[in-house]
């Protein structure tokens, strides 16, 4: 996979939930169903490390993207707990680990936000040296990222 690919896939997940957190009273969706303890055997949400795994690279990457001079822009009054939470839950879903996600479209989320592709690739670099952070092994991590990496139109409006 290409690095542009590997850094869009990241990048497309982590900002999947910051616009989404940004209004003040969300439209009624389901309640939130938090990721299983144990992850379906076989699944990538298993070989990415299950949900500590995956809670713990998405909290470390939210909170470096949230304070990094380049990136924090975009999460400027945000609910950063929010934005992992539902990022745990996109993951879990993509990668089947049994999660529904309850956030907006890629698109509806991203919409008017003028993310750049600079901006876009720092939050996938961000993701990509967490997930190696939290030694979650090369093959999944760029399973997630190919996953992911469709995404990037809905987020990248400039």
């Amino acid at each position: 996979m290409s690095q542009p690919t590997f850094l869009s896939a990241l990048a497309c997940v982590f900002l999947a939930g910051v616009v989404h957190s940004q209004t003040a009273e969300p439209p009624a969706k389901p309640a939130r169903v938090p990721p299983p303890a144990v992850a379906p055997a076989g699944s990538l949400y298993a070989r990415l490390g299950g949900t500590p795994a995956v809670t713990a690279f998405v909290d470390d990457t939210i909170e470096k993207v949230a304070t990094s001079h380049d990136t924090k822009r975009s999460f400027d009054k945000v609910n950063l707990q929010h934005v992992k939470n539902m990022l745990v839950d996109q993951i879990c879903s993509l990668t089947g680990g049994g999660c529904v996600y309850t956030g907006d479209n890629m698109r509806e989320v991203h919409a008017g936000h003028k993310i750049t592709n600079a901006e876009f690739y720092q939050l996938v670099e961000m993701l990509r040296d967490s997930m190696r952070d939290h030694d979650v092994p090369l093959a999944a991590r760029n399973e997630l990222l190919e996953i992911l990496a469709a995404m990037k139109r809905d987020v990248v409006k400039l």
